[in-house]
């Protein structure tokens, strides 16, 4: 047998005990104002009306009296949809109590190798939903972090020490996890959980991929595990005039794929159809989901994209919408507008790739909090995003682990000692970064084939940034996608510490061994190619040719960028002529 599944608080099942005989075509139930937090309906507390509350595919809203019906399925998770201004009961690990699962018969026999769902019974006569009020919520924060992805004990204590240790004592409002939260071995979820709990606020989980039962047979039972510690694995919620909904955009079996693929099923666009049906025109829409429904680096392959992403736009037509994405270990963002290569359309609204907590999957040598530095794909460093909302609008920041928020930049000369130095680690040599000695000196002779590259980590490629030599020479930047990025690049290509995570590759499912109880170091290894910040593998490198005048000696350079929002960042080096 597997160990329960999740259901509601204990004060949410009174009253839904009563009356199972024999199975029910409806499930009704009862959304009330818990003034005393307790979570049981005292003859006191009132019914909220006009509270939207869903199966999974349709969506009603509570009478006068709170009390709503909806059509039962075997197999559907009920969940109230948050309204502004109320809260769901969260549980010992600050995860809101929103949803109930009713799965008669259980998982499928065939998912064996994590709990999947017990069996739930016939549906009980009433299922209840207590909200407590909170106040106004016109202005809030939110963090946003991608992929978290702990494949072991060990890169949970990182992940513990980075993403939860920097998120405590913040005054966001609450976290939204953006799938992959562990890496296959589901069995880390309890410590996992307790975790992230630590960030001392709600926390909303996405499904990713990693996240998925391999051995469900189905996509409808694919995150089944996943659902008995989180509830419903696609859902929605409100704070302000801001409409989240959390997707499930893995399909998984796949036949377009020999495993995952990124698409939102049929059921679920149906439920995302009737859901918008509630929401004001005028409301911010922010779509969560962890396949990106356009990619980045991997929008070669649609396994990585949204398939049915057009059926997606049409539904949203006129709606003001951002979406997030995580899954790639990468940062962008995309404005209405933008296309690549790969998508087959503009994209009708902006779009933001998070990055990811783990950065490229807790690699590389250990910051000076114990943790990998783990640069990003895109050369972009480990980290969280914060979402300021003030009405229908919103700001967001990228948050890089153990830096200050006003670091958003890095700056590195593109020289020919680097090139060289870049070859012969591309070629196996024994080089080390030890061996890129004095990368801020520049030989006068070498001026005019000089680049300075600034990896701007927030922006957009159309984004204001200009380089300023000497507090008075003004060299407007140019966006480039075919440059390597010479700072990230040292950082990626060896990893001086190996980290048991990339042991992942090795696990072996036929006997049962998991990364879940290795801790210590692995071997150092090369992270390949795929992972190197080089030529058209990022979409936030600007770069500019250095002034061929300069005089021998010291200079100064800054770079200076004004983002979409208008806020301004900069960065600065020194370094020498010889």
């Amino acid at each position: 047998m597997k160990k329960g599944a999740i259901a509601l608080s204990v004060g949410l099942l009174l009253g839904m005990l009563a009356n199972q005989a024999e199975a029910a075509d409806t499930v009704t139930g009862k959304v009330f104002w818990d003034r005393n937090e307790n979570g049981i309906q005292e003859t006191w507390e009132r019914g909220i009306p006009k509270v939207c509350v869903s199966n999974g595919r349709e969506v009603t809203q509570t009478d006068r009296k709170g009390i709503y019906q909806l059509p039962a399925y075997d197999d559907m998770v009920v969940f109230v949809i948050k309204p502004s201004g109320w809260m769901t009961p969260v549980d010992e690990n600050n995860l809101p109590q929103f949803s109930y699962i009713h799965k008669p018969a259980g998982s499928p026999d065939e998912i064996q190798r994590f709990r999947g769902i017990e069996p739930t019974g016939l549906l009980p006569n009433m299922v209840n939903f207590p909200l407590y009020r909170v106040g106004k919520e016109f202005s809030f924060k939110a963090i946003i972090t991608g992929d978290t992805q702990v494949y072991n004990d060990r890169e949970i204590n990182f992940l513990r020490d980075s993403l939860v240790k920097e998120v405590q004592g913040t005054k966001a409002s609450f976290c939204i996890s953006m799938g992959d939260n562990v890496g296959d071995d589901l069995s880390l979820y309890p410590r996992y959980l307790d975790v992230m709990s630590q960030m001392g606020i709600p926390v909303y989980y996405v499904p990713g991929n990693h996240d998925l039962d391999f051995d469900a047979p189905s996509d409808e039972d694919s995150f089944d595990t996943l659902k008995s510690y989180m509830g419903a694995s696609y859902y929605s919620f409100n704070y302000g005039d801001v409409h989240f909904v959390i997707l499930d955009s893995v399909e998984y079996p796949s036949e377009s794929s020999s495993s995952y693929n990124g698409k939102i099923s049929d059921a679920e666009m149906e439920w995302l159809a009737n859901d918008l049906a509630y929401v004001p025109k005028d409301k911010l829409i922010v779509l969560n989901m962890h396949i990106p429904i356009v990619s980045d680096l991997d929008r070669g392959n649609e396994q990585h994209q949204v398939d049915n992403r057009e059926a997606l736009y049409a539904l949203l037509d006129g709606r003001k919408v951002v979406s997030l994405g995580g899954h790639t270990h990468t940062l962008s963002h995309f404005k209405a507008g933008d296309e690549l290569d790969g998508w087959g359309q503009q994209t009708p609204f902006d779009q933001i790739i998070v990055g990811a907590a783990c950065g490229s999957w807790w690699s590389g040598d250990l910051d000076d909090t114990g943790v990998p530095v783990s640069y990003m794909r895109d050369g972009v460093p480990r980290g969280h995003m914060v979402f300021s909302f003030n009405g229908n609008n919103y700001e967001d920041i990228y948050k890089a682990g153990a830096k200050a928020y006003d670091k958003q930049i890095h700056l590195a000369f593109l020289t020919d000692d680097f090139q060289s130095w870049y070859d012969s680690r591309a070629a196996g040599e024994n080089v080390t970064i030890t061996d890129l000695e004095n990368r801020n000196i520049v030989s006068s002779a070498q001026l005019s084939n000089v680049k300075l590259v600034a990896n701007v980590w927030g922006a957009n490629k159309e984004d204001n940034v200009v380089f300023i030599f000497d507090k008075n020479t003004v060299v407007t930047a140019e966006y480039s996608e075919d440059v390597m990025d010479p700072y990230a690049l040292p950082l990626e290509m060896y990893v001086l510490r190996g980290v048991p995570g990339f042991a992942l590759f090795d696990k072996n499912w036929d006997d049962g061994t998991f990364m879940g109880t290795q801790y210590g170091p692995g071997e150092a290894v090369d992270l390949g190619e795929w992972l190197h910040t080089t030529a058209g593998r990022s979409t936030h490198l600007f770069q500019c040719n250095v002034p061929a005048d300069l005089e021998a000696g010291a200079h100064s350079v800054e770079v200076v960028t004004r983002n979409t929002h208008g806020k301004v960042f900069r960065e600065t080096l020194v370094f020498e002529v010889e």
